[in-house]
């Protein structure tokens, strides 16, 4: 259990490293293409990933997990301002 749960945080947080790269060049990542070139070119380089007895549908779900937190239900990132956040019903909470 702690190796896919290794797999995932390393899976997510690699997810919101490239997803905010992107972002900030003025590109539009979303989900697909992020899985896509995980699988192409990370998951080959990183052999552990893919050792037996890991179920491979985890790094998917970390994808989804990913995209949820950071798209809204109007299909708009999540406003982050310095100190707070805003949530889409309950407004601007610090953090």
């Amino acid at each position: 259990m702690s190796k896919h749960a290794g797999i995932v945080r390393f899976t997510y947080n690699w997810g919101l490293a490239t997803w905010s790269n992107l972002d900030q060049d003025g590109l539009k990542p979303n989900k697909y293409l992020l899985k896509k070139f995980f699988n192409n070119h990370v998951k080959p380089e990183f052999t552990w990933i893919k050792e037996a007895g890991i179920c491979q549908k985890i790094t998917q779900y970390a994808f989804d997990n990913l995209d949820s937190f950071t798209i809204d239900a109007g299909g708009k990132p999540i406003p982050v301002g310095g100190t707070s956040i805003k949530l889409p019903t309950i407004g601007w909470v610090k953090t």
